[in-house]
């Protein structure tokens, strides 16, 4: 096939003049290709793909795009996991190799949508292909970090993948989210231990917001990653964010008693108070968490009648937000 060029060209140039008719074909059945071709490289029919090309005289196909997300065939495709698209993409086309990188509207490459399904073949092929192992799509998000949201031996895979193609690991995106935090969400720990292994310096890494990964593995309930992180640094047992509140506090707030139980059982100090003096039977009693209050009650962690900043009790917080059943708890264990 005859290579694209870099300046704009006349929508004839995608048909192949046959004839005067052909040459004069109307402007509206240009969307009519556009459409015939995504639709195709996405249910990948590779043959009907070839037909298309042929039929239309096709010499870019970066220029067919979903109106609303900007995506190019090599992004659903890639997308579907349909490696003989991807290649038939990739290698039957005179096309500057810059095209691997190309971008959609939020400036997610193919190499993005491939870490982010999982899709480790292709993720693997791309690369060779010269994709940008460390592409920022909208939000700063690098293929590493849509690659560290999932979980199970794929996602591990690509994981690995980009880490030996010298992925960056250190990289933030806008809200200051590393591989490692994203992965303590997703609450893999045997990614997460593959982020130590490759990085030990990571298990320092914090949020815009001072969350760190302890923090956000207690949030999330992830109970293997709580221990896989602490017996990596023990001192993020006791890790304040920038509100003050501790992994402990953040497994009480959403519920997560077992990961409470866990952060207790390793050694955080249940007696800390976020910045307005908050402890963890104030966070109970505000989220309405009745299990927690009677836990944290009967095993005496913290006194029933505990003050926060300007005189606030647990009780106070459970009846100004109707917590019926924690007011219950509170007064029965002596509350005031």
């Amino acid at each position: 096939m005859v290579g694209s060029s870099f300046q704009s060209r006349p929508l004839s140039s995608y048909i192949l003049p046959e004839t005067c008719s052909t040459m004069l074909r109307s402007q509206t059945e240009i969307p009519d290709v556009s459409s015939d071709f995504l639709r195709s490289c996405h249910g990948g029919d590779v043959r009907k793909v070839e037909a298309l090309v042929e039929k239309h005289g096709i010499r870019d196909w970066s220029d067919f795009r979903h109106a609303a997300s900007g995506d190019t065939a090599l992004h659903v495709a890639t997308r579907e996991g349909d490696m003989n698209i991807v290649r038939y993409l990739c290698e039957r086309f005179d096309m500057p190799a810059f095209k691997v990188n190309v971008a959609n509207k939020d400036m997610k490459r193919p190499l993005h949508e491939a870490a982010q399904f999982a899709q480790k073949d292709i993720l693997k092929y791309l690369l060779t292909k010269g994709a940008s192992v460390d592409a920022l799509k909208r939000g700063d998000w690098t293929p590493l970090m849509l690659a560290c949201t999932k979980s199970g031996p794929a996602a591990r895979q690509c994981i690995n993948t980009l880490l030996a193609a010298d992925a960056n690991a250190y990289l933030r995106n806008k809200d200051g989210w590393t591989p490692l935090l994203i992965a303590c969400r997703a609450g893999d720990e045997n990614v997460v231990d593959i982020l130590l292994k490759h990085l030990p310096k990571c298990i320092d890494d914090r949020s815009n917001n001072g969350r760190s990964a302890l923090h956000i593995a207690a949030f999330h309930g992830h109970e293997r990653v709580i221990n896989l992180l602490v017996s990596s640094n023990a001192n993020l047992l006791n890790a304040r964010d920038s509100s003050g509140s501790s992994p402990l506090h953040e497994a009480v707030k959403h519920g997560n008693l077992n990961a409470a139980k866990c952060i207790i059982s390793l050694g955080a100090d249940v007696n800390l108070v976020d910045n307005i003096g908050q402890t963890i039977l104030h966070v109970a009693a505000l989220t309405d968490n009745a299990e927690a209050v009677e836990y944290i009650l009967e095993h005496n962690l913290i006194d029933a009648n505990c003050e926060a900043f300007f005189g606030i009790t647990p009780l106070m917080l459970a009846r100004r937000n109707d917590h019926s059943d924690v007011s219950n708890i509170l007064i029965i264990h002596g509350a005031k």
